[in-house]
């Protein structure tokens, strides 16, 4: 049996230190069979450790031991804590209990299951559990010291801040990799697995959990939202300790490697962009030194991951599209082509290309470098090329209008006349199928009625993207590179949007469990929207996006918090407050000094609108509403009647109509 004392391990030099940012280190080590990961953040006085034992012929189990005399709680924020009877002393968060995982040779999780507890102790003393040690694999258990010294915190506080929860930190918040859901501070650590960032899911096709930094980046906004809205320090902790995993798993070239699809380890660059957006926001929060080398880094690499088409340059969904012989490993089934000069092996896919753009953007906005800007203009003028080709309109309007019967509601495809049934049949099994055949012949992204199909090169009818391109291509809009009321820009958010109504296509997306998580992203880019138009039509859209969110069970986008660095800086964003009822979700769509919040009622009655705490002590100068908000439906509330938008005003609000559902 091993013997593993936590006090120990809390004060001990274990290691190196693997990363320092200003009041926060990371400290890397390892000893007889147990590796250690122990994260200090001196300025709030708390430290995380990690600690992954393996099994060997001499120890079969191992008992970890915490001295001194607790009491043992079950946290509102999820997960469990060691309280100590002497006051003054630390607290001990344990937020998730040991598990065992089988790793393979670079770190992916093959398989995972609960440690199994062979006995647990508490008195004389101390607190003790012992654990059995699986074959081949590792356990591994992570826990949080908090200690009372931290400036303001008690040791009552500390407890507090583990013991109670408002409605808004137990809401369910969307992950955009994986396409979980956390729920409580405790969930964090479904993906935060011996200090790196997993994904929570089982990655197709080789149903492995790999490091994410698209989900490091939900999370880190997450934790910042509900940091600024509560004040609590365990949110401030998570966000630093998510900024330290991503920077210990930079590689040297400034890359992140995957190995998602294939056992080469490829790279995804959407998932790399979201450790470049992650850490510019950390950066324009505070700058230094280390953060500002990575994002480098991240901004050399990514320069790197371009096809140089007649055209300009076109970014690279993954390492893959780089050679013929990666792409003997792609997972899906693709065409070759050579249109506009491209590279055979580029499969010219919309949304990665778009995501790579805004990250170099962002780098250079943050760290003032251009460097790229030669680079970035070659990509505007590519995605120029390509959203302006429209071949073949006399044929693509009928095809699509043929395979947009197979993206209705599936009781409306139920009640179909019986010759539109035969030609929603004859779609779905003769034309769908060679989708891809017909736009190698006449290439292009960009359809009627608004539909932008993502990549030339995949052989498929990608609907479940359609959301995903909303959302990027308001982002473009609001990055500063290019125009925002530039109608060429503009009329393709337009289009989208009104391809996602008219097609009905999100009530599919809704009643299918494959399609499903396109509704979060739909969701973000009708929030993007609302807060470029402002817009009556597009907070009705947003509204509705939200409710189906809620029915189809998936949480709600980050953004919507308000806490997203990319849209808004950290020092100029305004707090989310919690609404006192679980059921009503807070959409933040303002700002520091133009406060504005969407409240959406999910339940099938009305509800009052109230805050806790009352929104005029969380947000001097508001009032709480005297009125309720109708069910199923939603009410936009801004501060008082000089600032806000034409509307009727109650109290010191004012309010637009509310919109029953």
């Amino acid at each position: 049996m091993k013997h593993l004392d936590l006090l120990e391990h809390f004060s001990a030099a274990d290691g190196g230190i693997a990363m320092q940012l200003r009041g926060a280190q990371r400290r890397l080590g390892s000893h007889d069979g147990v590796d250690i990961v122990r994260d200090d953040f001196a300025d709030e006085a708390a430290s995380a450790l990690f600690l992954r034992v393996q099994r060997t012929a001499t120890a079969e189990s191992v008992r970890l031991r915490l001295a001194g005399n607790h009491l043992l709680k079950r946290c509102a924020i999820g997960g469990w804590m060691f309280e100590p009877t002497t006051p003054g002393e630390a607290v001990f968060w344990v937020p998730r209990l040991p598990v065992c995982r089988t790793l393979d040779a670079v770190g992916r999780i093959r398989a995972e299951s609960p440690a199994t507890l062979a006995n647990m102790e508490i008195g004389g003393g101390e607190v003790a559990a012992t654990f059995e040690l699986a074959p081949d694999q590792v356990l591994d258990c992570v826990v949080w010291r908090l200690e009372s010294e931290a400036s303001g915190t008690d040791g009552s506080r500390a407890a507090d801040e583990l013991m109670t929860a408002s409605a808004l930190e137990s809401q369910a918040f969307f992950a955009y990799a994986s396409h979980t859901a956390t729920r409580c501070a405790a969930d964090f650590y479904t993906h935060i697995v011996h200090g790196q960032v997993y994904g929570a899911c089982w990655a197709w096709p080789k149903k492995l959990k790999i490091c994410d930094e698209l989900d490091a980046l939900a999370l880190h906004m997450v934790a910042s939202a509900l940091g600024h809205s509560t004040g609590k320090r365990v949110y401030r902790l998570l966000r630093r300790q998510i900024v330290l995993a991503v920077l210990c798993r930079q590689d040297a070239d400034g890359g992140f490697r995957h190995g998602e699809w294939t056992d080469e380890y490829e790279s995804h660059n959407r998932l790399i962009n979201g450790a470049m957006q992650l850490l510019a926001t950390e950066f324009a929060a505070a700058p230094e030194p280390a953060l500002e080398g990575a994002l480098r880094r991240i901004a050399r690499y990514l320069a790197e991951q371009v096809d140089h088409t007649d055209a300009g340059a076109w970014f690279l969904h993954d390492s893959l599209e780089r050679s013929e012989e990666g792409m003997r490993h792609y997972p899906l089934a693709w065409e070759r082509g050579r249109w506009l000069g491209k590279s055979p092996t580029n499969l010219l896919i919309l949304n990665t290309h778009l995501d790579c753009m805004l990250a170099l953007a962002r780098e250079r906005a943050v760290c003032g470098d251009d460097t790229h800007d030669g680079l970035l203009r070659s990509a505007e003028a590519c995605l120029r090329t390509v959203m302006s080709a429209r071949p073949a309109d006399w044929l693509f309007r009928p095809l699509l209008a043929v395979i947009s019967l197979s993206l209705l509601p599936k009781a409306e495809q139920e009640q179909l006349p019986f010759a539109r049934r035969a030609l929603k049949r004859l779609g779905w099994k003769y034309l769908i199928p060679r989708w891809h055949l017909i736009r190698r012949r006449f290439p292009r992204l960009l359809m009627p009625a608004g539909y932008i199909e993502r990549s030339l090169g995949q052989a498929d009818f990608v609907h479940r993207y359609h959301g995903v391109h909303l959302m990027d291509f308001e982002r473009l809009l609001a990055c500063g590179a290019v125009d925002p009321k530039d109608p060429r820009w503009t009329s393709i958010s337009d289009g989208l949007v009104d391809f996602g109504v008219n097609s009905r296509v999100t009530r599919l997306w809704k009643e299918t469990a494959a399609s499903r998580d396109s509704l979060a992203f739909w969701a973000e880019g009708l929030y993007r929207r609302c807060l470029r138009t402002r817009a009556q039509r597009d907070r009705e859209l947003l509204a509705t996006a939200v409710l189906d969110l809620h029915d189809a069970g998936l949480g709600l986008p980050p953004s919507l918090l308000g806490a997203n660095g990319e849209i808004v800086p950290a020092q100029s964003a305004a707090p989310t407050p919690s609404a006192a009822d679980a059921r009503l979700r807070v959409i933040n769509l303002g700002a520091r000094k133009t406060p504005c919040l969407l409240v959406v009622n999910t339940a099938t009655t009305d509800l009052p609108l109230a805050f806790e705490p009352p929104l005029a002590a969380a947000h001097p100068g508001w009032m709480d509403a005297t009125r309720s908000v109708p069910a199923r439906g939603w009410i936009l509330l801004q501060p008082g009647p000089s600032d806000a938008e034409p509307g009727p005003a109650s109290s010191s609000h004012a309010f637009l109509p509310a919109r029953p559902r």
